[in-house]
């Protein structure tokens, strides 16, 4: 568990002479471990690339128990103010609940954000059985095999499995997560930046609904939904993951991203 550990810890990587920073953002219980590969791409492509460890998490279940939406919100604030000072613009990348956090702080602090990805957004959660599944080998299997999907979510967490009565005091928690979904959906009228969407169809946390919002919330010139057919919350299969990371690399190099901040202050 300690190498996991340490493989969730935040990361900012400079790239030289770069004015954008991509900024990413994890889901509830997870870490920035997903988002390496997608961080090495954004520094091949010359822009600089940072991670962020919500409160409560890379830690124990008791630690995680006593966070809270309003310390993750606030931390996702000052990261973001941080990054503003060292950078011209700034680019957010949200998995699951970071989706949520990306939107709202964009909302309340609109500036120099040029563009957002968001993926597996929980805007409409529909729970499958493979969720429940995964969930009950990670509190009570000993080992999962690499070929398990449970090692996936394994992967993904950045918080340590814990007793069942700790289990059962993350309930705030999840409520929290649901007062973010509402308070996203009623804000995405307000985003006027690019936005790419990547929703996973078979995805076990978050139902196809999600994308229904986007599209009836986000106005279109703003929108692009990218639909990967066989992937998960957190699995892909190798053509989803190539068209994943071709279309991230698109979005990053539009010059729609980088220069509407300027053409909105024109």
């Amino acid at each position: 568990m300690d190498q996991n550990k340490n493989s969730q810890s935040p990361k900012h990587i400079r790239a030289t002479g770069s004015t954008t920073v991509v900024v990413f953002i994890h889901g509830i219980v997870e870490g920035p471990a997903q988002f390496y590969e997608l961080m090495e791409l954004t520094v091949h492509l010359g822009y600089s690339a940072a991670s962020l460890l919500l409160p409560g998490h890379g830690g124990t279940g008791k630690e995680f128990a006593r966070s809270s939406r309003s310390k993750w919100t606030k931390y996702v604030h000052e990261q973001i103010i941080s990054y503003k000072k060292q950078y011209k613009e700034i680019i957010l990348v949200g998995h699951s609940m970071g989706t949520l956090l990306s939107f709202i702080d964009y909302v309340e602090n609109p500036k120099q954000i040029t563009g957002i990805i968001s993926m597996n957004s929980p805007l409409h959660v529909k729970v499958r059985r493979m969720a429940i599944r995964n969930n009950l080998k990670i509190g009570f299997s000993k080992e999962i095999p690499e070929d398990d999907p449970a090692h996936a979510l394994l992967q993904a967490s950045s918080v340590e499995p814990c007793s069942v009565f700790t289990y059962i005091t993350w309930a705030p928690r999840i409520i929290d997560l649901f007062h973010l979904i509402k308070q996203t959906r009623k804000l995405l009228y307000r985003i006027t930046v690019p936005t790419l969407v990547i929703h996973a169809d078979k995805d076990e946390l978050v139902g196809n609904s999600s994308v229904r919002i986007f599209e009836r919330s986000i106005p279109k010139e703003y929108l692009k939904i990218i639909r990967l057919p066989e992937s998960t919350h957190f699995t892909h299969t190798e053509t989803d993951l190539n068209t994943l990371h071709k279309e991230y690399c698109n979005f990053l190099k539009s010059k729609d991203v980088h220069y509407h901040e300027t053409n909105k202050q024109q």
